[in-house]
């Protein structure tokens, strides 16, 4: 009576810590500060800090009930806690598992044909997002310059180096080479989750039989979680790639001592992720942090020296190698950490509530509350193995630091992107935890599991025999599709317009969301802000002024110029720059083209 009293106390006491956190959401109220950007926040007077201190406040308040109610009532707390950070070498329990083996490779085949049946998008650029990724791409392809020419707001590999590497292997700039490089990344994508999946299995220490049927029905994630429709918001990115990779080199962690190559890839993710993209790689550096600690808890401080010197070591071979460069990605990435927040930041939903995106908003958090839980249970969990607990937590970690992105951005597709690190977590846990339980007991069940599966792969993975035979003509065929194709009739017009004015220029500039004219006129930006909209702070639009004097041609407006606020509204200096120095010359559909007074 006394476990089921406790039990009682710690679920009491953490529903009561949630509804103080719901009501205090709208408590926390910090004041507003005018940074000088026009967007959501500025028109509301809100604080961007208002919405992190009120999901750590919601996250934190039960968890940390949880953990004190645990220390207080378990014995020798102090001790478990301890004793769960010792080292555990598996590697004598991982006695081969053929069969194990043998489902990893097929279901890589079986990832490996899905990609090469893929049906390659067509569909109707998006001037907007995918401009952004193509204009920066073909700076870079005509004067190999990168943040010293261009303003990066989400990554170098993202905006600039994906399209040029795809352009420079097929010889061919075109929207559908680069649309191919964000298919390969998926698939890599994809790939990497079942091989964790497969280290994870490894590591639960249950008998092959269970192994198997862990591994299987994991492994419907890889099919679920993310798919090629480009068009589509995923429940995870691609471009959570990089956290990815650093859960398998941390699983392999907690079994694995002193391995050289496994503290370098971590080193090299330090540096690497924030090249890929900025938000993740922050994410990636602070789980560095997580890491460290975790190893000093074990006592393994040679291992957390061997990262930091390979660490620093990487960063000095970067500053040397592209030295010219290095200030300039120091101070693009320093600028977006401080601004992009006011730039592009949405007011986030209260949580239970009837706002937009509320209810997914709440799904979201909410799992990340229980992962978070879960974890916290299993430090103090005896019969659970120490290594697999250890997997769960890093994972509910990375569940709570993906959620940054959508606090970001708190919009649909932002929240659902960050749905999948605490998917991946509940369901590896609720699996073992049925398991362990003996709820599958049969060998029976393996068969029907394996029965099971193949009809779901069969029916919801699409493998086409014929596209795979022809692959190769149909992806040639692809890249080497006219920009034409994928613009609808009024880009077309404005593109054949516009290039007989800009021939006689080096240089023009856009004033408009359509960020993608620069790379279909094949012209460079006369200022390092291709992507305008990013540049709403003063001090960017002062820059952006400075590098207009050699400016001749405009072109303003565009069917996304109301997208978020109006550039007339959001980029005002440089508005009224233009309504200066330049006149009109002419206007076509919802674009207007200006030439230098």
């Amino acid at each position: 009576m006394k476990i089921k009293k406790e039990r009682v106390i710690i679920f009491l006491s953490v529903m009561l810590s949630l509804i103080i956190g719901n009501f205090t959401w709208d408590l926390i109220k910090l004041d507003f500060e005018d940074v000088g950007i026009i967007g959501v926040y500025s028109q509301n007077e809100y604080n961007a800090k208002n919405d992190i201190l009120r999901y750590i406040t919601f996250v934190g308040l039960p968890v940390l009930v949880f953990l004190i109610l645990k220390f207080l009532y378990r014995k020798n707390s102090i001790n478990l806690f301890l004793n769960f950070f010792k080292f555990s070498n598996l590697k004598h329990n991982f006695s081969k598992n053929k069969s194990l083996n043998y489902m990893f490779v097929f279901l890589s085949i079986i990832i490996i044909f899905e990609f090469l049946s893929v049906d390659f998008p067509e569909y109707l650029v998006d001037s907007f997002h995918e401009g952004q990724k193509l204009s920066s791409s073909y700076r870079f392809y005509l004067d190999n310059s990168l943040w010293s020419r261009s303003y990066i707001t989400v990554g170098i590999f993202y905006e600039t180096l994906t399209s040029a590497i795809f352009w420079s292997y097929f010889d061919n700039v075109s929207i559908g080479a680069s649309r191919y490089g964000v298919i390969v990344y998926i698939f890599i994508f994809k790939i990497a989750l079942l091989y964790f999946l497969y280290i994870q299995t490894r590591i639960t220490n249950f008998n092959h039989l269970k192994q198997n049927i862990y591994f299987i029905v994991n492994s419907i994630l890889v099919f679920h979680i993310i798919n090629y429709d480009l068009g589509s918001t995923d429940l995870i990115s691609y471009r959570d790639l990089p956290i990815l990779l650093m859960a398998i080199l941390f699983a392999k962690l907690t079994y694995t001592k002193n391995s050289y190559w496994i503290l370098t890839l971590i080193s090299i993710l330090s540096l690497f992720s924030l090249l890929w993209s900025i938000d993740r790689g922050l994410i990636c550096n602070l789980l560095i942090v997580v890491i460290f600690i975790y190893l000093f808890l074990e006592k393994r401080n040679n291992e957390i020296f061997i990262i930091l010197l390979t660490t620093i070591f990487l960063w000095l071979v970067f500053y040397f190698t592209f030295k010219g460069e290095f200030m300039f990605f120091l101070k693009n990435t320093y600028l977006v950490f401080k601004e992009m927040s006011y730039v592009h930041g949405l007011i986030h939903p209260h949580l239970f509530s009837d706002e937009q995106n509320s209810s997914r908003a709440t799904k979201t958090i909410m799992l990340i509350v229980m992962i978070l839980l879960i974890s916290i249970n299993l430090i103090f969990k005896k019969n659970y193995p120490n290594n697999f607990s250890k997997l769960i937590i890093f994972l509910s970690v990375i569940a709570f630091g993906s959620y940054l992105y959508a606090l970001g951005r708190s919009d649909g597709g932002h929240i659902k992107n960050s749905f999948g690190f605490p998917l991946i977590a509940i369901i590896s846990y609720l699996i073992y935890a049925m398991l362990k339980k003996n709820f599958f007991n049969k060998k029976k069940l393996l068969i029907s599991l394996g029965i099971v599966f193949t009809i779901f792969i069969f029916f919801n993975v699409q493998i086409k025999p014929i596209s795979i035979l022809n692959y190769k003509n149909r992806l040639n065929n692809y890249v080497y599709l006219s920009d034409e194709h994928f613009l609808n009739h009024k880009e077309v017009a404005l593109l054949n317009e516009t290039k007989k004015i800009s021939k006689k220029f080096d240089c023009i500039h856009l004033f408009s969301n359509d960020a993608i004219f620069y790379y279909l006129l094949r012209k460079k930006s006369c200022t390092k802000f291709y992507f305008i909209w990013s540049a709403s702070s003063k001090y960017n639009q002062k820059r952006m002024i400075s590098e207009l004097e050699n400016t001749n041609l405009i072109i303003a407006g565009g069917d996304k110029n109301d997208w978020d606020l109006p550039l007339e509204k959001k980029i005002n200096l440089v508005h009224d720059y233009i309504n200066i120095n330049y006149q009109v010359l002419k206007k076509l559909y919802n674009w207007t083209i200006y030439i230098k007074n």
